[in-house]
């Protein structure tokens, strides 16, 4: 598939998804954000906000019943949703997208081990999918959702925070937060 293609394809997931292509868009703003805060270089930094734009790309396997389901989702329905980080690697097959693939793949890891679809721990990630997994997180806690309102700001700080060292690498979130300041004192710079 061309990318552009695959682009259009994740935001029209989106729109399928949460009812707004601002989702992967966002994402991919803070990913890209984040990698800037981390010293990570343009080009690379421009690679991780195009992985942001696609990291769930895999939805397109996923059943409408499980994916906007308004309730909790039972066993056998996160059993399919967990599904997505591999469909959307096997979609970027393209030798040019094997980092992005790989990053994509990786996205719902978690330090500590508990994530998917390998359980991977701690350095066994790669930072690209731990700074994925910090903005696809943050952006889903502040948006409103068929199964919930959204968090609030706040709110959504204090769970990243919480959740630093073991859902989310630390140095990944300290750079969220940082990045997040940074964009806000430049909209609304002091008096």
């Amino acid at each position: 598939m061309q990318l552009e293609t695959v682009i259009g394809l994740a935001e029209a997931l989106d729109i399928r998804d949460t009812g707004t292509a601002q989702h992967s868009r966002t994402v991919a703003r803070y990913a890209e954000m984040m990698a800037h805060e981390l010293g990570l270089g343009e080009l690379r930094a421009e690679r991780i906000g195009l992985a942001g734009l696609l990291h769930d790309l895999g939805k397109i396997g996923i059943s409408d019943r499980v994916l906007t389901k308004p309730g909790p989702l039972d066993d056998a329905e996160w059993a399919q949703m967990r599904t997505h980080p591999q469909i959307g690697a096997r979609l970027l097959s393209r030798p040019e997208l094997a980092d992005l693939r790989a990053w994509i793949l990786a996205h719902h890891e978690r330090p500590d081990g508990s994530g998917y679809p390998f359980g991977l721990s701690g350095d066994d990630i790669p930072v690209e999918a731990q700074i994925l997994a910090a903005a696809d997180a943050y952006e889903a806690m502040t948006a409103n959702r068929v199964y919930r309102r959204a968090l609030g700001e706040h709110a959504a700080r204090e769970e990243l925070i919480a959740g630093s060292g073991t859902q989310f690498d630390a140095e990944v979130v300290d750079a969220l937060l940082a990045a997040l300041d940074r964009e806000a004192a430049a909209v609304s710079p002091a008096a």
